[in-house]
């Protein structure tokens, strides 16, 4: 877990992930620069957002920089773990990627 955008790119651009979770409000790079830096770099696998911002152009912000899903906090678990198998793949298949 990196604690900070800048951080997190790096750690993203070398290690392949199944799933991404990042923060809209992080310091030195946000979750919506920072995810729509990743799209541009070619990861392609999904990014799930947390985030304290609920309105609705917060929302569009998020799925304009790139984002599969936008969750708001308080986060119910249950919520968080349903995100998470919607991107799940079955067992032995690859991750599911969506446009």
């Amino acid at each position: 877990m990196e604690r900070d955008g800048l951080s997190a790119r790096e750690r993203a651009l070398k290690e392949t992930f199944d799933l991404i979770v990042l923060d809209i409000q992080m310091p030195l790079l946000d979750g919506n620069a920072l995810c729509a830096e990743l799209r541009t770099a070619g990861i392609r696998g999904p990014i799930i957002a947390l985030s304290a911002s609920a309105l609705p152009s917060d929302v569009t912000r998020g799925t304009t920089a790139g984002f599969n899903a936008y969750l708001t906090k308080p986060i119910r678990p249950a919520d968080l773990r349903a995100a998470v198998r919607r991107f799940q793949p079955p067992v032995g298949e690859p991750p599911r990627v969506d446009p």
